[in-house]
C-alpha cells in the first residue's frame, strides 16, 4: 500500500468515527449552536480545539481513536519507510526550513529520529535543487 493511499484510509475512518459519535466542529457560538441542531436535547463535551461530541459518546469517541491509532501504527509497516518519511518531510516542508521536528512528530510512533534524519540527509540536495 502507498503511504498517500494509508493517509487517506485513515482520514476516512477517522470521518466515520467522527460522524457516528457525531462529534462537530465550532469556533463560535453561532456554530456552536448550528452543531446542537442535530441532538439539541443532549449534553455536549468539549474535546479541545473546538471539537464537541454528546457527552455519551464520549467514551465510543475515545475508544475509537485509540483502535484507530493501533490500527495506523500497523498499517505503516506494510509501507516502505523511505516512501513515509519522504512524504512527511515534505508535508512539513522540511527540506525549505531545514527543521525535520515536525515531520518526526508526525512520524515517531513508528520510526526513530535517526531513521527520518538519515532520510534527510539522503534526499537533501536533490530537495532543495527543486526549490
Amino acid at each position: 500500500m502507498k503511504y498517500t493511499a494509508l493517509k487517506l484510509e485513515y482520514e476516512n475512518k477517522l470521518n466515520k468515527l467522527s460522524d457516528e459519535v457525531g462529534l462537530f466542529w465550532a469556533f463560535n457560538r453561532s456554530q456552536f449552536d448550528e452543531g446542537m441542531k442535530k441532538n439539541p436535547s443532549k449534553k455536549y463535551t468539549s474535546i479541545g480545539m473546538g471539537g464537541y461530541l454528546p457527552s455519551e459518546n464520549v467514551g465510543k469517541y475515545i475508544q475509537g481513536t485509540k483502535t484507530l491509532s493501533k490500527w495506523y501504527k500497523e498499517a505503516k509497516k506494510t509501507v516502505k519507510k523511505e516512501e513515509a518519511i519522504l512524504y512527511e518531510l515534505y508535508n512539513y516542508e522540511c527540506f525549505y526550513t531545514g527543521d525535520i521536528t515536525n515531520a518526526y512528530e508526525a512520524l515517531s510512533d513508528s520510526y526513530t529520529k535517526e531513521e527520518v534524519l538519515q532520510v534527510y540527509y539522503n534526499h537533501k540536495n536533490e530537495a532543495q535543487a527543486s526549490l
